[in-house]
């Protein structure tokens, strides 16, 4: 699906913002298009949020070296992360016009096997990064 002139620029900011460090560039454009064309920027919003949540729980993970009782409960609230924007990635699978785009996501983020939460957690990292720069510029009066 081609994006939009308006999501482009969007992106191309971020990409900058970033760092040029964006591992799903193409997704974020893929949601952002879809979130511009039916008004789903409060989905969108909420893909954001999750995604920080996820990427923060997953660094912390990755911190410890011994797993204990905080362990098993950093697990779980990254698990139920995990599920809820799956469950956000579904509603913009379905509301994309584009059967390509569609598979793509299903396959990509919500099928069972061994690569989907890699791409998860590599789509956090972007979410994540967008959140970042959405408080940043409402920190400077954006």
């Amino acid at each position: 699906m081609p994006i939009s002139e308006q999501t482009q620029a969007v992106l191309e900011y971020f990409d900058q913002y970033s760092g040029f460090t964006l591992r799903k560039k193409n997704d974020i454009a893929e949601l952002l298009d879809i979130a511009s064309v039916h008004d789903e920027a409060e989905a969108f919003n909420s893909s954001v949020f999750t995604g920080k949540v996820v990427w923060n729980l997953y660094a912390q993970l990755k911190k410890i070296t011994s797993p204990d009782n905080s362990y098993n409960n950093l697990e779980q609230e990254f698990a139920k992360a995990v599920n809820e924007l799956r469950g956000l990635l579904l509603h913009f699978a379905n509301l994309s016009e584009n059967d390509t785009t569609k598979q793509r996501f299903e396959e990509t983020y919500l099928a069972v096997h061994q690569g989907t939460m890699r791409n998860i957690v590599d789509l956090s990292h972007d979410l994540a990064r967008f959140k970042d720069m959405q408080s940043d510029a409402q920190r400077r009066g954006m």
